[in-house]
């Protein structure tokens, strides 16, 4: 529950500091004194965004702070986890409101900065603000199929279809842009396929263009080159005068006499001699290559066409034969990749099948668990408004579904039906509260006084399975009247066995039932105005529930007083018979 609010310069409040207790807190007032900045400080812990008209005149900033006895809520201990904070027995959150130029705030938990959006998670778990803007809430079908979800307690089965529906969506996302692509990928599978089969079908071998092309100018120069080699044969070994065989011969036979005659000169006919072997093997090469050299112009053109096909590759798919191949081998790559989008496909269009089997269960079970929590939100409802003076309230919660050929089918041979996260169901409540009148939307039937009453029967009814510890309603008796307000008073009391209520009020017979009453005040000081807050205790509330009825007097005091007794007296029967008061289990882990 809600421990202690602190406010510093927060519209018209100066300061102010407030310990709340359990049970039923009550604030009253003068018109304009400044209830609803209360309620603004307290949203603002909840992460509504900041106005520069938070901040008081004259002021540098604004500052709200509340200490929370936190619930045990997985829920809560999530988040909290989630911003790394430390769950503790309390939990401390605050708000700084600074202005310069525009407005920028600072939030806090337990001491650690955290995003505003931080607060919007976190306070749901904490508080659930009641107020004017709440009556526009139960006219949206969808908020009243919360409703319904919560009271039935199959938010978790609620959820679970929201988790099929967005896994379903995103599968279909994915097939969908995989069949727009589709034909691009069909044309690239083809290129990238004939690209693979071409370069593959070339048979290559790295190096194999530059020793085409050696073999190549060797055919183109057959000719020539028998021409040149007879010429060296026949310059080493020929029957020319000048042969180089011939002269070494002759060379060799003047340096055997001269070493006959000096010996130093043998090593030098030896070399001579080695010259004359050497000389002959090559010549005798020489004559060989010769001979193998023969014209093929059939292998010349077998060779010209194959480095046409070799250039005609390295032209479209790289500088040199391994860049040709390593082409090949990143298009397989491609190839391998759009297939498996392919199997991608398959296995998308497997897992739709699936999801939609387990979504129309899911959705299924789901309408089936809220035709149930209809009836019996609708009888309790119904129950809760002739306790506030509407004994002739009828009210139903009709469900039906729609047909949509892109929807779902929940049973075999039925027609598809529109589903969405929430399920597959369409409905919204309706109420007729004249015997005799058909039921009609809310927004058609109810007067503004109607609909505060509408709205505390629907949370007196969903109280038992309201989790949230605290609940905050801003004048919700609007347009009650005084017939009505000790009722309104009572279902409030009642909340609050099981809940911290605090409740903004201009009815005296709903102010005596507080456990707790603040009155706002408004004051004119040298500075300007402010507002201010203060518990009364026991005279003084008797004062101001007299004022608000209209009269200090005598006679104003003993109508305040019986107000009081009166509520006394009903709130100690009521912990005597049926549900025992604040202390209860469900209670003290509720606050």
């Amino acid at each position: 529950m809600l421990l202690r609010l602190r406010v510093q310069n927060l519209a018209l409040i100066d300061a102010v500091e407030l310990a709340l207790e359990p049970g039923f807190n009550v604030f009253t007032g003068e018109t304009g004194a400044g209830k609803s900045i209360l309620i603004d400080a307290i949203d603002l812990l909840l992460g509504r965004r900041a106005r520069p008209e938070d901040v008081r005149a004259g002021a540098r900033a604004a500052y709200v702070d509340g200490v929370f006895t936190p619930p045990e809520s997985a829920g809560l201990a999530a988040r909290l986890e989630a911003y790394g904070i430390e769950p503790d027995e309390s939990l401390l959150i605050s708000r700084e409101v600074i202005v310069n130029g525009v407005a920028r705030s600072v939030a806090r938990v337990n001491g650690r900065a955290v995003p505003v959006r931080a607060l919007a998670e976190i306070g749901p778990h904490l508080i659930d603000i009641h107020g004017q803007v709440e009556h526009q809430s139960l006219f949206r079908t969808s908020r009243q199929l919360e409703y319904l979800d919560h009271y039935g307690g199959h938010t978790r089965e609620r959820q679970d279809v929201a988790r099929l529906v967005d896994r379903w969506r995103a599968v279909k996302a994915e097939d969908a842009e995989l069949r727009r692509d589709a034909r691009e990928t069909a044309r690239l599978i083809d290129l990238l396929s004939f690209q693979v089969n071409e370069i593959d079908g070339a048979g290559l071998s790295v190096g194999e263009d530059e020793t085409l092309r050696v073999e190549r100018h060797v055919l183109a120069n057959a000719q020539r080159l028998r021409e040149l080699a007879g010429v060296s044969e026949r310059l080493l070994t020929g029957d020319d005068a000048g042969a180089a065989v011939d002269r070494l011969g002759e060379a060799m036979a003047t340096l055997a006499e001269i070493a006959d005659l000096d010996p130093a000169v043998r090593p030098a006919a030896d070399q001579i001699a080695e010259a004359q072997a050497v000389i002959t093997d090559a010549a005798q090469s020489i004559a060989a290559y010769a001979a193998d050299i023969e014209s093929d112009p059939a292998r010349l053109e077998e060779i010209n066409a194959r480095l046409d096909v070799l250039d005609t590759l390295k032209r479209k798919y790289g500088d040199s034969l391994a860049d040709v191949l390593a082409f090949a081998d990143d298009a397989r790559r491609q190839l391998s990749d759009l297939g498996a989008a392919d199997d991608r496909r398959r296995g998308l269009a497997a897992e739709q099948a699936a999801l939609e089997a387990d979504l129309a269960h899911a959705a299924r079970d789901l309408r089936r668990r809220r035709l149930g929590a209809a009836k019996r939100l609708t009888r309790a409802i119904a129950r809760e408004l002739a306790d506030l003076n509407l004994p002739d309230a009828d009210v139903e919660f009709p469900l039906d579904t729609r047909a949509d050929a892109a929807g779902l089918v929940l049973d075999e041979g039925e027609e598809r039906v529109a589903f969405d996260r929430s399920g597959v169901d369409a409905g919204e409540m309706l109420l007729s509260v004249n015997r005799g009148q058909p039921v009609r939307p809310l927004a058609a039937v109810a007067s503004g006084g109607e609909m505060s009453r509408i709205l505390l029967g629907l949370k007196s009814a969903l109280a038992a399975v309201d989790e949230t510890p605290t609940l905050i309603f801003d004048e919700i008796d609007v347009g009650v009247g005084g017939r009505s307000g000790d009722v309104v008073g009572q279902k409030l009391a009642r909340l609050a066995r099981a809940h911290q209520v605090l409740c903004v009020t201009h009815l005296p017979s709903v102010a005596a039932f507080a456990d707790t009453h603040f009155v706002v005040e408004k004051q004119e000081e040298a500075a300007g105005t402010v507002t201010d807050v203060r518990r009364l205790d026991p005279d003084a509330v008797v004062e101001e529930i007299a004022a608000m009825g209209g009269s200090r007097t005598t006679a104003g005091r003993r109508v305040a007083r019986d107000l009081l007794a009166d509520a006394v007296a009903w709130k100690d029967a009521g912990q005597a018979g049926d549900s025992g008061g604040y202390a209860t289990e469900a209670a003290a882990r509720r606050c």
